[in-house]
């Protein structure tokens, strides 16, 4: 009987010797016209894409730090160019499962590779597929961390003696995120290094990234176990570009309208008459429900007849692959004009004609910024203008004084809980008012008369600090390209085209905000308790509506009239006429046109009692918790907070459009809206479905505006995988 090695020892890695030799200087002659061959290419390679092909050759461990655009897919095609490449295969760790069969689809049409991705949406680890890549029937196999650290995975590929002869090396894609993201939601990524272990030493690993400062690249090349193989050329190959792109513009300004209007992103829209007006773009929201309302925003900006074309679209993990996939063939090609989305559309999309990148609020480090800026402007010879909208909140932090509180303290620090008095915290918030002022809170408004810098220097950089110096940037006084210089250790460019709004102010006209509509800041309509009766009879009415006009659609009644506009309709007492309903209204209902008439008649019909006042609120002793005690009239007939918090009924999710879609899967509703949020918080109807015309609706449901989009409709129903 032959002996069975105990279950720890079979799960222990197992480092092989490699019977690979590295190519010789002398076997790499001619390697430049081998590529231009073999890829049909007409032009040489670049320099640094030569140094990380070489690298691989001579298994040597690669760090390659350059630009979004620069060409760091060629980098792992390369060495598949050399004649010892022969029935190799190389593994590409890609973060994103949206991103996997984008990436196959260059690989076997730019570079006429055998390509196949490894993930959940392609069945996984299908024992077939993993003896394709065992024999080599694939030189790139596309994977995720979590997958390429499978247990069968680990033990069907990895392990095999097979695999290990005919491994080229392995290629960590976007290799930010294994700092970014291995301490958090990925574990994985923090260990990635384990994989040397399991294959033969001396098999190179290639990190490719377009965002390395000091801090993140020290971690990178830590977890991935970077000059620890102890072979004889371990040393790594350090391919440092930067990451300048000096044909985009940047832009940063602070929100100057209420966050919840985006009237600050009528940038974008506003003045159009023809859809190729719009300029091709991502607008980058760091949450699916943010993204439904922008898009519900910008649709309402555009002229009535360009709102039923579907010019404005999410991008977000939560959509159908097929969703995905037929929204970038519908952006390529131009009709889809912007794509508001998530990080999906942010990582290794290789779309080279856009122009506008717009990042809504602070993401979470400057790299991130820096990454989804690096979309635009990527075909030769283009421009592209990458926008920043921050919240004033960012101006008023004092970057210097953070970097004193991080500094450790000498000598033994005596702990105080130290109680701020409001004299204290007034003084504070003068102070933080006055900072932000002074470092350009104001700049970018409409008018441009707050343009002028009055501090002309930029604050401290701390090369540890978690968001990797966004706020210096943000506060910036001198150029902002030369923050970005600093940080991520760049040459320092001459910019072809304007480079910022510090060095060419004149970049703010092209990014003002827009006029803040007279419904968003009129008094609040007086309400009163809810008349229930009122209540049900909207709710039937919007029920005969829907079945009257759309028997056939996917959409709940909550399409026609939103609970909350209910809410506020059933509170206000008898509403007499047309003109005193759009007051009540206030913009935020937009089928007022269609069925404005036929809402008011059976508001006339039901015969209203003169508004109940609500009761008065008493208030609640010094000590005690909110939440203790609440009245029962007020969780009947108060505000929706209360009723949430207290009594939350269960709701039957209904079937959405695309966008009520996403931003169901991302809060966990049923698409009935923020029960938290009053209508007036919700600005002009937030979070609305996205059809914007009855005219919208039935094109939608019949098919017949225009067939390419009706199928993106259909499908973007669907829920991805990731």
């Amino acid at each position: 009987m032959p002996h069975q090695r105990k279950k720890s020892e079979r799960s222990r890695p197992q480092t092989v010797p490699n019977t690979r030799k590295p190519v010789t200087k002398e076997e790499l002659c001619g390697l430049e016209e081998e590529i231009k061959i073999k890829f049909d290419w007409v032009h040489e390679p670049q320099v640094h894409q030569m140094q990380g092909i070489i690298a691989q050759l001579q298994m040597r461990d690669a760090l390659v730090h350059a630009g979004t655009g620069s060409g760091k897919t060629m980098i792992a095609a390369g060495p598949h160019a050399h004649s010892s490449s022969e029935g190799k295969v190389t593994l590409m760790i890609s973060p994103l499962i949206a991103l996997h069969d984008e990436q196959v689809e260059t690989f076997r049409d730019e570079f006429k590779l055998r390509a196949i991705a490894v993930n959940s949406s392609n069945g996984g680890c299908k024992p077939e597929v993993l003896q394709e890549i065992v024999k080599g029937e694939h030189q790139i196999v596309l994977i995720s961390p979590e997958m390429a650290l499978s247990r069968r995975f680990i033990r069907e590929v990895l392990r095999s003696a097979e695999f290990g002869r005919r491994v080229l090396s392995i290629v960590v894609d976007e290799a930010h995120v294994v700092s970014h993201w291995g301490a958090s939601f990925r574990k994985k990524y923090g260990t990635l290094g384990i994989i040397r272990a399991f294959l033969p030493r001396g098999t190179p690993i290639v990190a490719l990234s377009a965002t390395l400062p000091a801090r993140i690249r020290n971690n990178v090349m830590s977890k991935l176990q970077f000059g620890k193989d102890y072979s004889s050329s371990s040393k790594y190959v350090n391919i440092d570009v930067g990451n300048d792109r000096p044909n985009v513009s940047l832009v940063a300004r602070a929100i100057q309208h209420p966050m919840n209007s985006y009237a600050d992103l009528d940038f974008v829209v506003e003045g159009i008459t023809h859809p190729s007006q719009i300029k091709l773009g991502f607008i980058y929201a760091d949450n699916i429900a943010t993204s439904v309302e922008i898009i519900d925003h910008c649709n309402e900006m555009l002229p009535p007849e360009l709102r039923k074309l579907g010019l404005i679209r999410p991008y977000n993990a939560a959509l159908s692959k097929e969703y995905r996939r037929e929204a970038i063939r519908l952006f390529k090609n131009g009709d889809i004009r912007i794509l508001v989305c998530t990080d999906t559309a942010g990582m290794g999309c290789n779309i080279p004609d856009i122009e506008l990148v717009v990042q809504w609020k602070l993401p979470g480090s400057v790299s991130i910024f820096v990454q989804r800026a690096g979309r635009a402007g990527r075909r030769r010879g283009s421009t592209g203008l990458a926008v920043l909208l921050v919240e004033p909140s960012a101006y008023g932090v004092d970057v210097e004084e953070l970097i004193s509180k991080s500094a450790p303290a000498r000598g033994k620090q005596k702990k105080t809980d130290v109680v701020e008095s409001a004299a204290a915290k007034k003084r504070r918030a003068q102070r933080q008012k006055a900072h932000a002022k002074a470092r350009g809170v104001q700049r970018g408004s409409m008018g441009g008369k707050h343009d002028a810098i009055f501090v002309k220097d930029t604050p401290r950089l701390d090369p540890e600090a978690a968001d990797e110096g966004l706020h210096v940037f943000v506060q910036a006084g001198t150029c902002r390209r030369g923050v970005l210089t600093k940080i991520y250790n760049n040459r320092e460019s001459t910019p072809q085209d304007p480079c910022c709004d510090i060095c060419c102010p004149s970049l703010l006209d092209q990014t003002r905000p827009g006029k803040l509509l007279a419904a968003l800041r009129q008094s609040a309509i007086k309400r009163g308790v809810v008349n229930k009766g009122v209540q049900r009879a909207l709710d039937k009415w919007r029920t005969e509506i829907l079945a009257r006009d759309y028997r056939t659609g996917l959409y709940s009644s909550s399409i026609i009239l939103w609970d909350e506009t209910i809410a506020l309709l059933s509170s206000v007492g008898p509403i007499d006429d047309l003109a005193r309903l759009k007051v009540v209204l206030a913009g935020q209902w937009l089928w007022i046109d269609e069925y404005g008439s036929d809402l008011h008649q059976c508001l006339a019909g039901l015969h209203i009692a003169p508004m109940q006042p609500l009761p008065k609120k008493t208030r609640a002793p010094k000590h005690a918790h909110p939440d203790v005690e609440v009245p029962q009239s007020a969780v009947a007939e108060g505000s929706p907070a209360i009723r949430h918090r207290v009594d939350v009924a269960a709701v039957v999710p209904q079937p959405l459009p695309i966008t009520a879609q996403a931003s169901s899967a991302a809060s966990g509703s049923s698409g009935r809206g923020n029960p938290t949020q009053t209508p007036r918080e919700r600005g002009r109807g937030r979070g609305r479905a996205p059809p914007q015309t009855p005219e919208e609706m039935r094109a939608e449901f019949a098919r017949e505006e225009n067939p390419a989009l009706s199928m993106l409709f259909a499908r973007g129903r669907g829920r991805g995988t990731e």
